[in-house]
């Protein structure tokens, strides 16, 4: 299963460091990472966010893209577009 959350989560250093570049609570950021049974997200990342993480990586310098927001996996990212209709 994919897990975009641990990916954002890690590239920015963590809870502690991203939750205090969006002005939120670390808990709030943590429990993204958290499976749903323990009151977190499931490892999604709330869509409210996306926009904001996306200016911030640019700004830290942090390699992130929409993708990564979802969790695509890696073979899938640069086909966007190509599907069966392509003719």
């Amino acid at each position: 299963m994919l897990d975009p959350a641990r990916t954002v989560l890690a590239r920015f250093g963590g809870a502690g460091p991203l939750s205090r570049l969006l002005g939120l609570d670390r808990s709030a950021v943590h429990r993204w990472a958290l499976p749903k049974a323990r009151g977190g997200t499931g490892g999604l990342l709330p869509a409210k966010h996306h926009q904001r993480l996306l200016a911030l990586a640019i700004a830290e310098g942090v390699v992130l893209s929409a993708a990564d927001l979802i969790g695509v996996p890696d073979a899938e990212k640069g086909q966007a577009g190509h599907g069966a209709d392509d003719g």
